[in-house]
């Protein structure tokens, strides 16, 4: 049986937390550009933010994969831990999906280039690639994650407040070192 971490370790927590902002970012940006044409203030930063929520998020696995989460607290119900995990994996594949669709739908719709943050050139993507509902795909992906994420923000509000377990606490900056420092000298184990 291996050790689990009590708490995320400063990575996971870094990829969590830049994840939602380029995935809410990319979102505002995208609510308030006309996607009429291209060149449109901010569409090259949706773009780009897509982009690198993709990266980040096969980081993401990556990174998950080497290292453990923490356990659920002793007790979580099974019905909440299966909950839980499929509102990850479902997390998870929303941000693969949203910008592979949103990429594809670029391609198709405008066929013109991007450069990543203003500074890297995107490689046109073949458009026989790319299927022909790409953009009803990005739509409909880009709006599924919205309640995904109410749901995950009131169970982590649900856990701290009456739970009273550290489901939220463990992901919150710097939560492992004050645990860490307040358990103190002591030398006992968390």
């Amino acid at each position: 049986m291996t050790d689990r971490p009590v708490f995320y370790d400063a990575v996971s927590k870094w990829l969590h937390w830049f994840a939602a902002g380029l995935l809410i970012g990319g979102f505002l940006i995208a609510e308030n550009t006309s996607h009429q044409f291209a060149e449109a203030a901010g569409y090259g930063f949706h773009v780009s933010s897509g982009l690198a929520l993709l990266v980040l998020t096969a980081f993401r696995i990556y990174w998950r994969l080497i290292h453990a989460a923490p356990a659920y607290p002793a007790n979580m119900k099974s019905i909440e831990k299966w909950a839980a995990n499929s509102i990850k994996v479902l997390f998870y594949m929303l941000m693969v999906l949203i910008p592979l669709s949103g990429l594809a739908a670029h391609a198709v719709e405008f066929r013109s280039q991007v450069a990543l943050f203003g500074v890297l050139p995107l490689p046109h993507m073949p458009v026989w690639l790319v299927p022909g509902d790409a953009e009803d795909i990005h739509e409909l992906s880009s709006h599924l994650w919205l309640p995904l994420l109410a749901i995950h923000i009131i169970a982590a509000i649900w856990h701290h407040f009456v739970r009273r377990d550290d489901v939220l606490t463990r992901m919150l900056p710097d939560r492992q070192k004050r645990s860490h420092h307040r358990k103190g000298k002591g030398g006992g184990t968390p």
